[in-house]
Order: structure tokens, then C-alpha cells, then sequence
């Protein structure tokens, strides 16, 4: 396979997949709520009213705060990223391959050199900033924490339950004794969104039907949480039944995430433009290869296609 084939087989990876990957992404979609206004979150004025009151938190209050300004910016940053990189590759890889069908029928000979310099330039720059991209995204996706209206998600067990009794008290979904630490490890991140316990579940639905079960039976307000954290080694009953012991506890209020599969949607939809964008950066890394290559062996006899005569 020649030169001029690899570097026409190239663009056009580049141009179908950034085409693809744009009909995906997460943000120019506005795939969900929770990220749809990234672009216009006012990231200054949270800094402003950080650095005016962060004389009067503790330590653990400025950390956290700080932590939501630092996340603001990132989340700018990948909105415009997105736009700005994906765009790009559509285009650079549109001129990449009508450049590579002119030189593959051997039409394009005379700025054969110039086509060269034009592959190797817009190639660096699809692998470059769609590497950027990709980065900031896997970034956020995989430690970045779900928050709605400055309210975070906490995690859940597989179950939706919030504690489960294990080790003689009732614990939650992590590990508290690293708490101190880090202050956002009860939340669930946007890796976690794909779970069951943040979408629809057919078997807990099928359990709130039955009124003798453990999840209607072991359910609580947000307001009696603090008092099983409070004794967390105290076991609790049933309501209808003493001798039944809550090995789960849920919480009403936090219930209301799971009727819907849009979390999952969200998640797939997340991931699939990571994933597709990693293949934009390895095909913008060829056509600054072969794009070099043409630049160098310009004048040549590296035709793709000989014409009949």
C-alpha cells in the first residue's frame, strides 16, 4: 500500500470520526443537564467570592470550595475544547482528504509539496489539540464529581441503599476512614453515573411492589440519617416485623435519581466520544506522518493511481 493511499485512508478516518464524534459528544449535544451549561458558568465570579471569604472557612470548608472554583474552570476549558477541537478536525480533515483523492489520481502533482506541508501541519494540530481534549475529558469523567446546583450526588450501593450493615455498623459506600483526606470521596463521580444504582432498576421496582420487602420496610428520611450515623451500631427493624433485621437502608429523597436511565445515556455517550476521540489523535498522527512523507518525496513517482492511456 502506497503513500499516497495510507495518507487518503488517514484524512478520511480523520474527518469520519471527528463527523461521528461530534454527533455524540457529550456537551455539544447538551446530553444532560448537569453538563449543558459548561460554556457559560460564571468561573471569575466564583473566584471573587472564594478569595473574599476564604479567610472565614476552616480548612476543610476551604478546600472544598476551592476545589468547586478549580472544577468551574476545568469545566470551561472542556466545553470550549470540545467545540474548538472537534470542529477543527471535521475541517482539517475535510482539505486532508480531498488533498489525498487529488494525489491517489495523480492529479495533484504540481503542488504535490505544498499538500505535504499542508498534511504534516493540520495533522500535528488534530492530534495535538484533539489529545488536549481528550485529557481535560478522561480528566473530569473519571475524578470529576457529579453536582447539581451545588448539590453533589452521594454514592450508592449497587442496590440504591445508602448504608449497609457490614462489620457490626452501618456504613456507606466508602471508605470514611479516608474522609479526612478527601472530602469529596462520599460523592459519586461521572465514571459512576453508568451504574445501576444511578439509573432505573427493574428488580428494586419490582421490590417497592411488595409492601412486606425489605426496601419499603427499611426506608428512611434525610432528617433520621443523622441519627443512625450518630449509632451506627445499632441494628434496625423492620417496621412491620421485629425480627427483621435492615441489612440496607435507603433514603427517600435520594430515590428520585433512579427512575430514569438518562445518567446511563449520558455516561455511554461520554465515553464513546473519549474512546473515538483517542482514534482521531492516532489518525491526525498519521497524516502528519505520511503528510511528511509526501512533502518529502514530492517530484517523485509516488503516485497512488496510474491513469490508462
Amino acid at each position: 500500500m502506497n503513500n499516497n493511499l495510507l495518507f487518503l485512508c488517514l484524512a478520511f478516518g480523520v474527518l469520519i470520526l471527528s463527523t461521528v464524534t461530534i454527533c455524540v459528544a457529550p456537551l455539544i449535544n447538551k446530553v444532560h443537564n448537569h453538563i449543558s451549561n459548561w460554556g457559560t458558568l460564571n468561573c471569575r465570579k466564583d473566584k471573587d467570592e472564594y478569595d473574599d471569604k476564604k479567610d472565614t472557612y476552616d480548612k476543610v470548608k476551604k478546600k472544598i470550595e476551592k476545589r468547586k472554583v478549580n472544577d468551574c474552570f476545568a469545566h470551561n476549558v472542556m466545553h470550549d475544547l470540545e467545540y474548538t477541537a472537534l470542529i477543527m478536525d471535521v475541517v482539517f480533515g475535510f482539505v486532508c482528504t480531498i488533498l489525498g483523492f487529488l494525489h491517489y489520481f495523480d492529479v495533484g502533482k504540481p503542488f504535490e509539496k505544498i499538500s505535504g506541508l499542508i498534511g504534516l501541519i493540520t495533522g500535528a494540530i488534530i492530534a495535538i489539540m484533539t489529545c488536549i481534549y481528550v485529557g481535560y475529558s478522561a480528566s473530569i469523567f473519571n475524578n470529576g464529581v457529579v453536582r447539581d446546583n451545588n448539590s453533589y450526588f452521594p454514592k450508592l450501593y449497587s442496590n440504591k441503599a445508602y448504608l449497609k450493615w457490614k462489620d457490626g455498623k452501618y456504613t456507606p459506600n466508602y471508605d470514611e476512614d479516608k474522609l479526612s483526606d478527601d472530602t469529596e470521596i462520599p460523592y459519586a463521580k461521572y465514571r459512576d453515573l453508568g451504574k445501576k444504582q444511578y439509573n432505573y432498576d427493574s428488580d428494586l421496582y419490582k421490590s417497592s411492589l411488595d409492601s412486606n420487602s425489605e426496601f419499603n420496610n427499611c426506608q428512611i428520611e434525610m432528617l433520621s440519617l443523622i441519627t443512625i450515623l450518630a449509632t451506627p451500631t445499632q441494628k434496625i427493624s423492620y417496621t412491620n416485623n421485629a425480627n427483621s433485621i435492615c441489612e440496607y437502608i435507603w433514603i427517600k429523597e435520594l430515590l428520585i435519581l433512579n427512575n430514569s436511565v438518562e445518567y446511563k445515556y449520558a455516561y455511554d455517550r461520554w465515553l464513546t466520544t473519549i474512546i473515538l476521540s483517542v482514534f482521531i489523535v492516532a489518525c491526525g498522527l498519521g497524516v502528519a506522518v505520511f503528510g511528511f512523507l509526501l512533502f518529502k518525496n514530492s517530484g517523485g513517482s509516488s503516485s497512488g493511481h496510474v491513469p490508462v492511456k
